[in-house]
């Protein structure tokens, strides 16, 4: 499992989960209303990472949705 930590303008909190998608998912229905939200975490190879996300976050499949409607 990966150590995720979430920092918004007021709290960090730490999420631990196998991708960054589900924690995500753990964290929106947390987040109140942040707008905005930085993500540290360190990879399984030891690397440092972090990236800046606005909230609420859309996942690929809802923003591509299904292409093939008929």
């Amino acid at each position: 499992m990966i150590s995720y930590k979430f920092i918004t303008q007021d709290k960090a909190e730490d999420i631990k989960a196998l991708s960054l998608k589900k924690a995500m998912r753990s964290f929106q229905t947390k987040a109140g209303d942040a707008k905005e939200v930085t993500v540290e975490w360190k990879s399984r190879k030891g690397n440092i990472s972090f990236h800046s996300y606005k909230l609420p976050y859309t996942f690929r499949k809802e923003r591509k949705g299904r292409l093939w409607e008929y």
